[in-house]
Formats: C-alpha cells, sequence, structure tokens
C-alpha cells in the first residue's frame, strides 16, 4: 500500500500545481466561465489524493473514505465546469443522487461490510456515468467558438470514464472480499497513473478551450468590424458623391442662373444633413455596443423614399425611371432598411446599360406572414453562375465592364436582412437586367 500511497500524493502536488494555475488566471480577472469551478476540482482533489494516500499507508479507513468523497466532489466540479463553458445550467439533481450515493455506499462497504473493493467499485461507477454524460455533451457541441476545445474535453472525460469502467468491471472479480494482494495494488497503481494524466488533462483542456473561445470571440469582433467599417465607407459615399455633383453642377451655372444655384445648394445642404444623420445613426449602435435594436414595424415606403433622396441627381442624370408599387410595411429597422434599398438602387443605376433607357420597378407582395419586395431593373445584368456569389465580401460579376467599386454593397444587405430573419435573393440574366427579391417578416396582424 506504501506504493499507492506514493502516487496519490504525487497526484496531490499536481493537482495543487494545477489548482494554483487555475486559480493565478482566476485572480487576473480571466472571465472565462468555469474557471472557478475546475480551480475548485483541482484543490479538493488534491486534498482527496493527500486524505487518501496517508489512509493508503496508514490501512486507515477513516483517512480514505474522506479522500473517496473528495474526489467524487472534484469529478463532479470537472464536470460542472464543462456546463459552465458551454452556457449550461449544473445538473443539480445527479450531482445530489451521486454525491448521496457514494456517501452512503462508502460508509456501507468500508465500515460495515468491510470491503474496500466495494467502495472503489461504487465510485468508478459513479465516475463512468458522470463523465459519460458529460463526455457525450461535449462530443455533440457545435459552436464554432466551442467545437474543437469540447471535442478534446471530450475525448478525456471519455477515456476517464472508461478506465473507470474497466475498473468497476475489474472490481468485481479481484478483491472482493479478498484482502490487498499484488493484483489489485498493481491495478490501482495504474489507475492512480491515470488520475494524475487525466487531473493535468482536464484543467490544461479547458485552459485551451477557454483560450479558444477568446480566439474565436476576437477573430469575430475583428471581422465584423473589418465588415462594419467596409459598409460605412460604402454608404458614406452616396450622399457624399451627391454633395460633390451638386457642388460641380453650381460650378458649372451661368451666373445668371441663381435660382438654380439657390436650388442646388439647398439640395446639398439636404445631402450633408443625410450624411450627418448616417453618422447619427453609427453613433447611437456604436453607444449599443454594436447591437442591432429589435425589429420594428417599419413603413416600407417611407424607406424607399429615403433612399432616394440621395440618388436624385444621379437619377437626373442617368435619365432613368422610377416606379413604386404599393408597398407594405415589415418587421425591421427604418434606418437599415434605407440602407438595403439605397444600396440595390444605387446598383441599378451604377450598372446600367448604355444602350437603353434605365427603368426601376419596385413591387410588393404579402403572403403567409412574410412581405416580398423585388426591385427589378433593365440593366447589365448577372451571368447566373455568378449570382451565388455576388453576396460575398468584396466580391463582383464578371459583368461590371470596369465601372468602379468594392463589392461591399450586396454583402451588408445580405447580413442586414438576415439580421431580421428575412432572405435576398437574385435572378438574373446577363444583358437582359436583374430581380432582387427581399423575403422580411410582417407585423402580426
Amino acid at each position: 500500500m506504501f506504493y499507492i500511497g506514493s502516487i496519490l500524493l504525487a497526484l496531490a502536488v499536481v493537482e495543487i500545481v494545477m489548482a494554483a494555475v487555475l486559480i493565478a488566471f482566476w485572480k487576473m480577472r480571466m472571465t472565462a466561465p468555469g474557471l472557478a469551478e475546475m480551480a475548485g476540482a483541482m484543490g479538493i482533489g488534491s486534498v482527496g489524493a493527500i486524505l487518501t494516500g496517508i489512509g493508503a499507508t496508514t490501512t486507515d479507513y477513516v483517512f480514505a473514505y474522506f479522500g473517496f468523497q473528495c474526489f467524487v466532489v472534484g469529478v463532479l466540479l470537472a464536470t460542472r465546469s464543462t456546463r459552465r463553458i458551454q452556457g449550461l445550467r449544473p445538473l443539480y439533481l445527479l450531482e445530489a443522487a451521486t454525491l448521496f450515493a457514494c456517501v452512503a455506499g462508502d460508509a456501507y462497504f468500508m465500515f460495515i461490510d468491510d470491503r474496500l473493493s466495494g467502495a472503489l467499485a461504487l465510485n468508478s461507477l459513479a465516475y463512468v456515468i458522470v463523465c459519460g454524460v458529460t463526455a457525450h455533451r461535449l462530443f455533440t457541441e457545435t459552436r464554432p467558438g466551442l467545437r474543437r476545445g469540447c471535442l478534446l474535453l471530450g475525448f478525456m472525460f471519455g477515456v476517464f470514464a472508461a478506465v473507470s469502467l474497466v475498473r468497476v468491471l475489474v472490481r468485481i472479480f479481484i478483491d472482493f472480499p479478498a484482502p490487498a494482494n499484488a493484483q489489485n495494488v498493481s491495478f490501482d497503481l495504474i489507475y492512480a497513473l491515470i488520475g494524475i494524466a487525466v487531473s493535468i488533462g482536464w484543467s490544461l483542456g479547458f485552459l485551451w478551450t477557454s483560450y479558444s473561445i477568446a480566439e474565436h470571440r476576437l477573430r469575430a469582433a475583428n471581422e465584423k468590424l473589418q465588415r462594419f467599417s467596409g459598409a460605412v465607407a460604402h454608404d458614406l459615399k452616396t450622399p457624399l458623391n451627391a454633395i460633390i455633383g451638386y457642388l460641380d453642377a453650381i460650378d458649372h451655372l451661368p451666373e445668371s442662373a441663381e435660382q438654380h444655384k439657390a436650388r442646388f445648394i439647398a439640395t446639398t445642404r439636404q445631402a450633408a444633413e443625410r450624411m450627418n444623420r448616417f453618422i447619427d445613426h453609427l453613433l447611437e449602435q456604436s453607444s449599443h455596443n454594436g447591437e442591432e435594436p429589435a425589429p420594428a414595424v417599419v413603413d416600407t415606403m417611407a424607406c424607399i423614399k429615403e433612399a432616394l433622396e440621395p440618388l436624385e441627381y444621379k437619377i437626373v442624370t442617368a435619365g432613368a425611371e422610377v416606379h413604386v408599387g404599393d408597398t407594405y410595411d415589415v418587421l425591421a429597422n427604418r434606418f437599415q432598411l434605407m440602407r438595403v434599398f439605397q444600396n440595390l438602387l444605387d446598383n441599378a443605376i451604377k450598372y446600367r446599360h448604355d444602350e437603353r433607357r434605365l427603368r426601376i420597378r419596385i413591387s410588393s407582395s404579402k403572403t403567409d406572414g412574410w412581405v416580398r419586395i423585388s426591385v427589378e431593373d433593365n440593366g447589365l445584368g448577372i451571368p447566373e453562375e455568378s449570382c451565388g456569389e455576388i453576396f460575398g465580401q468584396y466580391t463582383r460579376s464578371a459583368e461590371t465592364n470596369g465601372i468602379p467599386g468594392y463589392g461591399l454593397g450586396l454583402s451588408e444587405c445580405l447580413h442586414i436582412v438576415e439580421s431580421f430573419g428575412g432572405t435576398i435573393e437574385v435572378t438574373s440574366e446577363a444583358g437582359a437586367g436583374s430581380t432582387f427579391t427581399l423575403k422580411l417578416p410582417a407585423p402580426a396582424t
């Protein structure tokens, strides 16, 4: 029994070190959920290893009994930490039932029936159930930021559950109720060594999973910032180009055209005010940590009219004809929906056909709780093979004919519409025009 005591004391040292590492991360205000539980698991496990080691060395069942309970609590805390990191509530009923069964069962086997192997088999069975359930849950995790770390932790909990199952089966046949012998001493040494490896693996796996989550969130935040900055620069160009266009028109007016000049100045001022409102919306959004407000009932016609205002100069210059049919209210965000229409209309003007007058038609229909809004043009169109790609960021159709652009507008439209629970699709034919169809939820009637 001396060898088992030595191994258990070594396990205690390892768990103390891992607990210290986890507590250090905790004190440094690392905000990983479950960190306190995993630190507690290592700390209590180290106490259990010390008590069980003393019991094994002195053959005192009292020390061993309390050491066994510490091991059970440590395993329960370790499994609870994985639920915390997945954002799940602890399984209080399973934890309570497991702890009660081990406390009562170990007392019976060790102090009444005098069969240590019965207590070992009972505790191992508890580990099989608790760690098996935990491994299954970790293996079924699908979220990108958690997937890799949970697979690693699931493998470690699965290994410990499998080894514990072997221990249950072995303990049925050896030392039940025979006294200690070379067979079960050797087996317990192997099990204790595996316990050391598992303790290290749980702690390192937990830290690695926490790091993976933080890395995924940082990458997602960077991608969101990149998309947001690109979309802002893209959308600011529309009112800015209107201002430049009107100023250029003013510059070329004859001095006698004071009436036209005053109208152009007033229109330029309106374009600047629209830009200022756009910036105000962005600042308001940033004050809410970038989170979009909940969808509300939006007047679609008002959004379309607001989107057409900064494009008036382009529409007049292009000689375009815009027809807007009846519309229906939708559940969305007015500012963001206006951006969608502004991008679609701006693209229709930008990619018009040189050999015919541009015609843009906006129509709507309402069925089964959804509103479908179509923005149709007779412009350059998009090759069929490119229709599935144009919504990607920085992706443009081959039919742009050297027209300046960055491929940001449609990707932002897709992001906005999907944030409302809707969809956006395109049907097009190269040289014949395109139809973009928005599907948005309708307000409850």
